[in-house]
């Protein structure tokens, strides 16, 4: 065959492939096309498998690919391999099918039906989970599934994967209800077509023998580690790509058919080996081939059969990946070399018809429990402890073996058989919990600090966690058969005819005989036993398997307690029974004669009593009561027994180690005896938590702990009570619990099992006091997590709780003193009892604390011993809601897990707990009902100091009592082997610490720090309460056996007296004594404190204790009578008048007392109140009452109120004696608010624009021009030279011209077009003419004048009505050279600016680049910043002194850079001129001066009434309708009248080329905040320049934030409603912008008449606006005659470098077609370019309203042609409306560039006229308001005025209507005296005026290209994106959405409300664009806001700074669900939502 490098092209795949089969022995003519192939196999089927392995590429030729790479690239390689492959698959799919295979495959597809999905999930792909569906918690569907599925009120939530497959249609992970419409079960799979069958098995086996072969020689290469040669490395890469190609084609055949799938699976199953390597491949291919291979065999999972012979296979597998963990000692090879395990166990091992099989036929748990104990032993140290540091290396590996076990192990059915079938793995399981017991102890530091942490330590409790949910299931197992089988259980109990044989063998089989007893009594006879009914036996049945399970639990803690440090030293110290004198004997003869005469049927009591807790003999017995003497053994043992009793006594026994029950249980079990917790007499132990080691792990005692708990709840349960129903059961059930723990913990003795087992949780609780006490802080961090953790509430039902619990039995069966003595040991306060008044540390007061309330929760905690399911959960709902409200996540978050999952929680929840729905930030939440306050328990087992002292604030709160004081601690029922905890309350230890309490409470002086504190006092009282709680229970308790505890001890003590008091000279005290003395004192101190006595007083408290007291004894009564009468006197049968006379007197100055409190208080309330007062004037002294209100303010006061800023104070010196001026803060801020308002919120559902983002469709200008920006400056010059020296020749010839400004506008365009600098002026001479200069400020007056006049005369002598409104489309000659006029002298003056600031012919170049490199967007409403809609002002109102302010900005400078913190870091950006008010802290970046002190009056007159008077608008009492009439006449009169006037050569002849002043430097602040914001790029060579046209700027600025202040009173604080009234109109703007828009008005009418640039731009601009609106012309369509004007202002417009400035751009909008832009900015621009007089003039403005309202009408009317309205219901023909309609068909043009987003067909055509024109009807209010404001100060009533406007949002949030909407339009018109809309549509001046404005836009838009379009709205309110109501819909859509630049799927995908896109909060450098920052620049300018996908919560964005928002979206609760972690259905909040879009829409308009 001839090699690719011979001939002269490379060969094909295709010719490869057919030259192998010619070599092979084809003829090449029969395989020019595939169906040759088929018919050669057809004919010669035997060679089918050497047909196949020529068709695939050889060694020969992957190695000739490989030396090809080498000279190439690798990819290159990679691509040519993968390309023979898949050309040799298609030879093989075509062999397969006997045909084309894509026909094939569809055929199949399509015939077919769906049994199981198996749809495999990547990272980060979301699922859904449904408990009402799943089989068990790790099955899930994919998102298609779940659609087409019902899961209608189901519980259901969303979840993120990381692996696996789709569960719908597999009946062993879901249930067949949940399945979707397409996936009906594996059943459903129906078998491969036979003819299929036949033809692709022979080849898929020929195909998969070969990838096998290949398979096996890449591993076998692989294994000798080959790794480097030639040959391993081809053997390899012919591996990953073969395996590649068919995974690939497999994939798609799984993908077409199921029935494809099964054939695929079964037949990888039959070929031997193949699946054991696929299985192994891992280890030897590239990581994206076995990615692709575990997807493949994902899929292959949903095939049954192949799903049991690969678990097989993956269970050979998974020692083997274990054992190479194990041997790297890490988890890196386990995590990312084999992911087989974490893949696939979890689909192995929650089946649950697999998984036991896997058990008993595999030995599953043997092998993962063997993997588990290499891992421990690996890890080990030399005490067989886990070494956390090593360990912490393969923390995956284990638990990942230890979650496999668990998974195993929660199916019922293993854990059945391990723990009834199958014990030696429990056992196995035991063992292994010595490795974890004990495990990383600490040990105290007590020298230096450690510095260095443990990075495993949270690892060992997250390991300890699964450790524990292990011990629930194996618990759960051993207990399984009581509760389901009944009958199917063994009783360790035993009947007097039942020997050895017949026990052992019913043990075994499982089952219980019929003539056994069902239990035994201890310390009764044999007839008192048969005395208990059968009823009451059932409840007595303890499994075998618990027993079992006990007795080996036992066995292990005794192993590991005998090698403990101080147990093991005790055990020795204990003396031999041979070393007390007795005998030898043979034990084994005792143990079997016991056991004959016994035979389970007595077991003597134990000797509880506290005053015989020092044991000579031991008492072989369990009972949680008091017992007998130890005699009574002997009573029942019948005559066989008395010599053996004389023998060996039980006193004999125990001093020997043995005791009866032990003895039993080992003839009976054969188990060993237990040392450790077999001893009988208690253990001296040795051990200080503060020195030595201390682990808080021990899996064995929770383990015990569980066993325990669950064998109580099964004895004494809620059901169990409830279903006993004899009338003897109570006697019964007394007899049954004596016999409790004798039956299951069988060799063990009370006290030895007691005194071991109770050591460890006590050293963990007393290591948690001495970390509280800061005993551990030299420890660092890994004391305090350790105690934390155990203290948590995820741990402590694992830990603390089992701990406790452990303790109570402890304490149920030791001698109570010796318990309690054992406690005061293990905290370190044996001392304490010493009654010295001197503290022992400093430590000692927080643990005596913590040791009083462990006691107090061993006798009061009934969590697993008294309380029901219901009761412990209404506990945790009120201790957690006393603390403070709560959503209903952080409720079940805080329950222990089984509660958590108790089906009556929300039931239980309801009635403890009152929701309240989310508002605005906060969540639903949960409070604690007032009723619930009263069942607060203090002693919780998680209490928390600081919790609790909340909870006591807020129950005084609640309760007006304090809780100390009244939520005593109170005994209540407990289970009955449990009562003996009663002892330890009452013993005489417990006392003495009261006691001691007492003493120092009563005998510590004030100096000297006491040694109980008041809480250690009350703690004590507390536990001193508790006492006689129990006292009084037990007197009132007529049943003898249920003496709970010693109260004749306990009464006994409480009047022994102690001689220590003698030292102190308090004389012979005892504790009831001691409780007087004490009540006294703080009554003493009650009577001096009334705040403390109304707080907490202890009095109360004490003297119910002495009641309690003389209630309970006699003996107490007597000496109450001595020490306190008063106490007692109740008690008496009666009371004596003098008694009575001594309480009434009492009372009486208890009253006094109280009342001379209450005046104490009262006059320190006043002397703070005058405090206060004084320090308010002292500030507001400054602040005189000189300002007059409004109401009281004339119109002639009008300058004396902006004067009256100058008395404002600077906020940073506070120098009220400065004279300096003073300047506003203000912010000048980009904003779209008008673009995102006119374009409409996006939806969710719809794509964003390609073009969005980018930029934004906004009401915009023509191109006129049609000039492209990135055009070279040579072609506009060439385009310019004919303009040039046309200009400059008649500039020659106009007499009007001086020749000295025809030579500077000839050089300044030389200047500009270097290639017309060739040209020659005419002349160069000057001629001077002699010309009046004018005032500028007096000039205007005169032009207001003039115009006033001529209007004046035109109406008087009707020649102006005359003329109509047909004007000309050309004007007359003295009006063309007066407009040529201005326009020379703006020129010339603007080409004197250009000279004077340098900017001539040297910078040409460096412009031109600037211009062609960056090509300028069209501006908002054709001017304003390039980037943005306009700039917004905002004020805070505070003001400072500019030289304050430089200083403070200059330190603020210097902190940013050196990274010194400073307020409002994050905030502010200093590089842009941010700062923080110093008063309010609101943003701030510029200063606005507070005064000017050259503002002319005439910008601050009040506005007047000339010529024809009309009533003032918005006056109350309006004409009748006849008598309104359209002033549309007269306001095209004044237009074109002023711009005739300003013409005249009177005028502009005054108008000197020389400036007449600069910017004043108190302005250079904003100016160069603006002047940075209009032109960025060329600000810094600009700044100062005249150039910039500041006036204009501002009134920009001004006009546009009038704009965005209407908008932003339309919106609702928490609705989506709009807010029509004018009312709230008017409070909005007064509230937020009226004192400061006022002073900007004046500031710029100021500054527009000081220079006379400024002057000819405004007059300019009015000329230009007179010729678009009156004339209906652009300066591009004048006659040929009059074309001077035109070339120079298109020498202006072709110069890109002017088209940049303000004033070109002004006189290009100017020149526009007033249709094209908005009416209210067409308005606001004539304004500025009238005289400043004009402003203040009423009936002008008036006019000009009516004017641009037709303007509105217009344009409403072609939105409504546009949108297709009928106009043939309209009473009249002819009309304006009409008038349009029949134009408008033909003009294109207008259907395009006229938008309307929410246009109602519903409605009449006028009313919508009229709400299309609302808008402006309101914008012209808001000016109206602005220029009648007469705002004084910038707080004028600021905060009311705020308060009622929210107010009034709110109540309007209803109101969304047509008819209120028009309501408000109505009022509007009447305002502004408009006449009704029928007359606005008949009048003839409209509609001819209507006709010319739109030929003239038809005109410019047939001529001109417009890049945007114009938004016609009625007043909408601002919204964001339109969300949709279930955020699941949203993550669904956007979840896996690629960015559109780098392509790939964002990780934190953020969605942009403005426009729709998807965005990364994370910068990237491989797609910048797609960063939220860089699209907040372009979007909103420089505001983003964002939904973060995956997050839900809400990005803001500003320039670089962000923030976060709450998330909109809301669970069924009223909650957030951060990250989806709960995956609860969540839903779109309206109020949120609104409350965001309300913040967004302030930030435009206000910060």
């Amino acid at each position: 065959m001839e090699s690719p490098t011979d001939s002269s092209s490379p060969i094909t795949p295709r010719d490869r492939v057919v030259q192998r089969l010619a070599a092979f022995g084809i003829p090449v003519e029969s395989i020019q096309e595939y169906e040759g192939i088929v018919d050669f196999v057809n004919a010669n089927g035997l060679l089918l498998p050497e047909v196949v392995s020529a068709i695939l590429p050889t060694d020969e030729e992957v190695a000739e690919s490989i030396e090809d790479a080498r000279l190439k690239s690798k990819k290159w390689m990679t691509l040519t391999m993968k390309n023979q492959f898949r050309e040799s698959m298609v030879w093989l799919q075509w062999l397969m099918f006997l045909g084309e295979p894509v026909s094939a495959l569809k055929n199949l597809a399509n015939s077919s039906q769906h049994g199981v999905c198996g749809a495999v999930w990547g990272s980060n792909d979301i699922a859904y989970t449904c408990r009402t569906c799943q089989n068990d918690p790790t099955c899930a569907i994919c998102v298609p599934c779940f659609l087409n599925g019902n899961h209608k009120d189901h519980d259901y939530f969303l979840i993120y994967t990381g692996s696996g497959c789709c569960d719908c249609g597999d009946e062993t992970a879901w249930k067949r209800e949940g399945f979707c419409s397409k996936h009906k079960g594996a059943e459903q799979i129906q078998p491969l077509p036979e003819n299929f069958a036949n033809s692709v098995g022979p080849v898929l086996d020929a195909l998969f023998i070969c990838w096998r072969n290949k398979l096996f020689s890449a591993e076998g290469m692989f294994q000798e580690s080959m790794r480097t040669s030639d040959c391993g490395a081809e053997q390899r890469k012919v591996a990953n790509k073969l395996t590649y190609v068919v995974v690939e084609t497999l994939l798609e055949f799984c993908k077409c058919s199921e029935s494809l799938l099964s054939f695929v699976s079964r037949r990888i199953i039959s070929l031997d080996s193949l699946l054991d390597i696929l299985v192994r491949a891992e280890r030897f291919l590239g990581d994206g081939v076995v990615k692709k291979l575990h997807v493949l065999l994902l899929k292959l999972l949903a095939e049954p059969f192949f799903k049991n012979e690969f678990s097989r296979v993956f269970l050979s597998y998974y020692p083997t990946v274990i054992n190479e963990a194990i041997k790297e000692g890490n988890d890196i090879i386990f995590k990312k070399k084999y992911p087989l395990i974490s893949t696939f166990s979890v689909q192995i091992f929650t089946v649950p018809t697999l998984t036991p099989r896997l058990v008993k036929e595999m030995n599953l748990l043997d092998m993962q429990l063997k993997c588990l104990g290499d891992i421990f032993v690996s890890c080990s140290r030399e005490d067989g402890c886990l070494q956390a540091a090593k360990w912490g290396r393969l923390y995956n590996t284990t638990d990942r073996v230890v979650g496999d076990i668990r998974f195993v192990m929660s199916h019922d059915a293993v854990s059945k058989y391990v723990t009834h079938e199958q014990q030696d793995i429990s056992r196995t399981w035991l063992k292994l919990l010595a490795f974890v017991q004990g495990m990383n102890p600490i040990k105290r530091e007590t020298g230096l600090h450690i510095e260095e942490e443990n990075d495993s330590m949270h690892l060992l409790f997250v390991l300890g966690h699964s450790i524990a949910n292990i011990h629930s299931l194996l618990v759960d197992g051993a207990f399984s058969v009581a509760r389901n089988e009944g009958p199917s259980v063994l009783s360790y109990t035993y009947k007097q005819d039942m020997d050895d044989g017949d026990s052992m063998r019913y043990a075994k089989v499982g089952r219980l005989s019929q003539e056994s007893s069902v239990f035994s009594v201890m310390g009764r006879s044999a007839a008192k036993v048969t005395e208990v009914g059968s009823d009451s036996t059932s409840h007595l049945i303890i499994p075998s398997s618990v027993i079992w399970l006990i007795q080996e639990c036992l066995r292990a803690m005794e192993t590991w307690l005998e090698v403990d440090e101080g147990i093991g030293a005790a055990l020795q110290s204990i003396s031999s029974p041979n070393s007390r004198g007795f005998p030898d004997i043979n034990f084994l003869g005792i143990k079997k004669t016991l056991y004959q005469i016994r035979k389970g049927k007595y077991f003597g009591k134990l000797i509880g009593s506290s005053e015989t807790h020092s044991l000579p003999s031991c008492s072989p017995v369990y009972s949680g009561r008091q017992a007998s003497d130890d005699m009574d053994i002997t009573k029942n043992l019948g005559s066989d027994a008395k010599t053996f009793s004389a023998e060996i006594s039980p006193a004999t026994c125990g001093s020997m180690g043995l005791d009866v029950s032990t003895i039993e249980t080992e003839s009976s079990t054969g188990l060993a005896t237990l040392r450790v917790l077999g001893l009988c007499e208690w253990p001296d132990i040795i051990y200080d938590v503060s020195s030595q080691e201390i682990s808080v792990h021990l899996p064995l005692h929770r383990i015990l702990s569980l066993l325990l708990q669950n064998a109580l709840r099964m004895f004494y349960g809620e059901s169990v009570l409830t279903n006993m129903t004899d009338p003897c059961s109570g006697s019964s059930f007394s007899a049954i619990y004596a016999d409790f723990f004798g039956q299951i913990l069988r060799g063990c003795h009370p006290v030895g099992f007691s005194a071991s087992v109770m050591e460890h949780p006590l050293r963990i609780r007393v290591f948690c006091a001495q970390v509280i006490a800061g005993m551990w802080r030299k420890n660092g961090d890994a004391a305090l997590i350790s105690c934390e953790w155990y203290r948590s509430v995820r741990w402590s039902e694992q830990g603390l709780e089992l701990d406790l619990f452990l303790l109570q039995c402890c304490a149920a069966l030791a001698p109570p003193d010796l318990y309690v003595k054992r406690i005061l040991e293990r905290f370190g306060l044996l001392n304490y009892l010493s009654l010295g008044l001197e503290r022992s540390n400093e430590y000692e007061p927080v643990l005596v604390r913590e040791m009083l309330t462990l006691i107090i929760q061993i006798l009061q905690e009934r969590r697993f011993c008294g309380c029901g399911a219901a009761d412990s959960l209404k506990r945790e709902f009120i201790y957690k809601l006393a603390i403070g409200d709560a959503t209903h996540s952080q409720l079940v978050k805080s329950l222990p897990r089984d509660l958590s999952k108790f089906d009556k929680l929300q039931e239980i929840l309801d009635r403890v707990a009152a929701y309240s729905n989310p508002s605005g930030f906060n969540q639903g939440m949960y409070s604690l009902r007032r009723a619930y306050w009263k069942e607060l328990d203090l002693y919780h087992p998680r209490r928390n100091l600081r919790d609790l002292q909340v909870a006591e604030e807020k129950y005084l709160r609640f309760c007006g009592v304090p809780a100390m004081t009244t939520q005593l601690p109170k005994w209540t029922k407990i289970y009955p082997p449990l009562e003996g905890v009663a002892r330890i309350a009452t013993c005489r230890v417990t006392l003495q610490i009261v006691r001691a309490v007492l003493f120092y409470a009563v005998f510590t002086d004030k100096f000297t720090e006491s040694r109980a504190p008041d809480g250690i006092l009350m703690t004590a009282l507390h536990l001193l309460s508790l006492a006689l709680d129990i006292c009084l229970q037990q007197n009132g308790s007529s049943d003898v056996e249920h003496q709970i505890g010693d109260s004749y001890s306990m009464l006994a003590f409480v009047n022994e007296e102690i001689s220590e008091s003698l030292d102190y000279a308090a004389g012979k005290q005892s504790l009831l004594s001691l409780l007087v003395a004490l009540m006294s004192m703080h009554r003493q101190e009650n009577q001096n404190n009334y705040l403390e006595s109304s707080n907490c007083s202890l009095s109360p408290l004490i003297e119910s204790l002495l009641k309690k007291f003389a209630e309970v004894d006699f003996h107490c009564m007597t000496k109450l009578q001595q020490l306190a009468p008063e106490v007692v006197s109740h008690l008496s049968k009666s009371i004596p008048n003098s008694d009575r006379r001594t309480s009434s007197s009492a009372s009486s100055n208890s009253e006094m007392r109280k009342e001379k409190a209450r005046e104490k208080q009262a006059a320190i309330l006043a002397k703070m109140k005058a405090e206060q007062s004084k320090f308010l004037a002292s500030i507001n002294s400054s602040s005189t009452d000189d300002s007059k209100s409004e109401a009281e303010m004339s119109n002639s006061d009008a300058e004396h109120k902006i004067e009256g800023a100058v008395q404002e104070i600077c906020s940073l010196c506070h120098d009220p004696t400065s004279k300096s001026p003073v300047s506003l803060l203000i912010l000048l801020q980009k904003s779209r608010l008008l673009s995102f308002a006119d374009g409409g919120a996006p939806s969710w559902d719809q794509g964003p624009d390609k073009e969005q983002g980018s930029s934004v469709l906004t009401n915009g200008v023509p191109n006129q021009s049609g000039f492209n920006a990135s055009s070279s400056i040579s072609g506009l010059a060439s385009q310019s030279v004919q303009l040039t020296e046309n200009s400059i020749v008649e500039s020659a010839n106009n007499e009007q011209e001086p020749r000295s400004e025809v030579n500077v506008i000839f050089e300044f365009v030389k200047s500009r077009f270097p290639s017309v600098r060739s040209i020659q002026a005419p002349f160069t001479s000057s001629d001077v003419r002699d010309v009046t200069v004018y005032n500028l400020e007096t000039l205007e007056e005169d032009m207001y004048k003039c115009i006033r006049k001529e209007m004046c005369d035109n109406l008087l002598n009707s020649s102006f009505q005359n003329e109509d409104v047909s004007y000309a489309a050309e004007s007359s000659p003295e009006s063309r050279d007066a407009e040529s006029g201005i326009l020379g002298k703006y020129v010339a003056a603007l080409s004197s600016e250009t000279s004077e600031n340098s900017l001539g012919s040297q910078n040409t170049n460096v412009d031109s680049k600037l211009i062609e490199s960056s090509p300028q967007p069209l501006a908002y409403d054709g001017f304003g910043p390039s980037d943005c809609d306009g700039i917004y002002l905002s004020s805070c109102g505070h003001a400072v002194h500019q030289g304050c302010l430089d200083r403070y900005l200059s330190s603020l400078k210097e902190r940013y850079v050196r990274r010194t913190f400073f307020e409002g870091v994050h905030i502010v950006d200093p590089d842009q001129g941010e700062f923080l008010c110093p008063v309010c802290r609101r943003l701030a970046n510029s200063v606005l001066p507070a005064v000017n002190v050259t503002l002319q009056n005439a910008g601050s007159q009040p506005m007047i009434a000339t010529v024809d008077p009309v009533p003032a608008l918005g006056s109350p009492s309006l004409p009748d309708k006849d008598t309104c009439s359209l002033l549309l006449q007269r306001g095209l009169s004044l237009l074109k009248t002023a711009a005739k006037v300003v013409g005249k050569p009177v005028f502009f002849d005054a108008l000197s080329l020389q400036r007449k002043r600069r910017t004043s430097q108190n302005l250079e602040p904003i100016s160069r905040v603006l002047s940075k914001m209009y032109i960025s790029r060329k600000q810094d060579r600009f700044s100062g320049s005249q150039r910039l046209s500041l006036p204009i700027i501002l009134w920009d600025t001004l006009k546009y934030s009038l704009m965005s202040t209407e908008i932003a009173a339309r919106s609702g604080k928490t609705s989506m409603a709009t807010n029509y009234t004018l009312t709230s109109l008017y409070k909005e703007f007064k509230s937020s912008s009226e004192f400061i828009f006022s002073l900007f008005q004046k500031v710029i009418q100021n500054l527009s008449s000081t220079n006379s640039l400024h002057a000819l731009q405004r007059f300019r601009g009015l000329q230009l606006f007179a010729e678009s609106i009156c004339s209906g012309v652009s300066f591009d369509y004048h006659s040929v005659k009059h074309k001077q004007e035109d070339n120079l202002l298109r020498i202006l417009k072709n110069d890109e470098k002017e088209a940049l400035y303000p004033g070109t751009q002004f006189l290009n909008r100017a020149s526009d077609p007033i249709l094209a832009h908005d009416p209210f900015s067409s308005l606001m621009w004539v304004l500025f370019c009238l005289p400043c007089p004009f402003i203040s003039c009423e009936d002008s403005m008036l006019s000009l309203v009516h004017t641009f309202y037709v303007v509105s009408v217009v344009q409403a009317v072609i939105t409504c042609g546009i949108h297709g309205y009928n106009i043939n219901e309209l009473g009249s023909h002819h009309c304006l409306i009409t008038d349009i309609f029949g134009i408008l068909g033909g003009s294109d043009c207008a259907r395009w560039y006229f938008v309307s987003n929410d246009v109602d067909h519903s409605c009449d055509i006028k009313d919508i006229i009229r709400r299309l024109s609302f808008p402006y009807l309101r914008r012209c209010a808001l000016l109206w308001k602005l220029l009648k404001s007469s705002v004084s100060a910038p707080f004028c009533d600021r905060d009311n005025v705020r308060e009622t406007s929210h107010l009034t949002l709110d109540v309007m949030d209803t109101n969304e209507s047509t008819s209120v909407e028009l309501n408000e339009v109505h009022e509007l018109e009447k305002m502004f005296r408009i006449p009704p809309m029928d007359f606005v549509l008949k009048d003839e001046v409209s509609r001819s005026f209507s006709l010319k404005c739109f030929h003239h836009f038809h005109k410019v838009y047939e001529a001109c290209s417009f890049q945007n379009v114009f938004y016609c709205n009625p007043a909408v309110p601002f919204k964001l994106m339109s969300l949709p109501r279930v955020y699941q819909n949203l993550l669904q859509r956007y979840i896996k959405q690629c960015c559109p630049y780098c392509k790939n799927v964002l990780d934190e995908p953020a969605l942009c409300l403005f426009c729709g896109r998807l965005c990364s909060p994370s910068w990237k450098s491989c797609c910048r664009e797609s960063g939220c920052m860089a699209h907040a620049m372009d979007c909103g300018a420089g505001i983003g806001v964002f939904l973060l996908i995956r997050r839900t919560t809400i990005l803001l964005q500003r320039c670089a700074r962000q923030a976060s928002w709450p998330s909109p979206y809301l669970d069924a609760f009223g909650e957030e669900d951060i990250g989806m972690h709960r995956g609860k259905p969540l839903y779109l909040n309206e109020e949120r939502y609104a409350a965001l879009s309300y913040m967004v829409l302030r930030f435009f308009s206000q910060i």
